[in-house]
């Protein structure tokens, strides 16, 4: 829990949910399947559009639905009643500043956050994406930049 908030994660990967599971998080589950509770908040960082519709289903009265990436597939036809009604809200997010980065490393810090890394030298930038696109990667792939 996190400022009063409780955290559910949806994702495809078994892999990853158990990462979360060990991180905290309350529950963990499919990336199409319903959290436990309705959520006042969720945020879609995968770039698939068909997890719109129950990421919004999942959402309480009056909860938001923010898509936070810059590349996201086709959303299917929305239902009104079923996806919006209630007050519920779909936003999105297109950047982030430097100001958002430095105020977030200060929360960061002060939770602390468990990341886990898979760390790359530069001049591997090739096996670290293929590593990414074969989930061969837990947590975050990293590319160390030396001077």
């Amino acid at each position: 829990m996190f400022e009063g908030a409780t955290v559910h994660v949806m994702t495809r990967s078994t892999d990853a949910q158990r990462l979360a599971l060990d991180l905290g998080v309350a529950s963990a589950q499919g990336a199409s399947d319903a959290p436990p509770e309705p959520l006042d908040g969720a945020i879609l960082f995968a770039p698939v559009g068909t997890l719109v519709p129950p990421a919004l289903e999942a959402l309480d009265r009056g909860g938001t639905l923010s898509v936070a990436g810059i590349y996201l597939t086709g959303i299917p036809s929305l239902n009104y009643e079923r996806d919006l009604f209630d007050e519920r809200e779909l936003t999105s997010v297109t950047a982030n500043t430097r100001a958002d980065g430095e105020a977030f490393l200060d929360i960061a810090a002060r939770i602390p956050i468990e990341t886990m890394t898979t760390v790359y030298p530069f001049d591997e930038a090739d096996r670290a994406l293929a590593d990414l696109a074969h989930d061969r990667i837990t947590g975050v792939g990293v590319l160390r930049i030396t001077a």
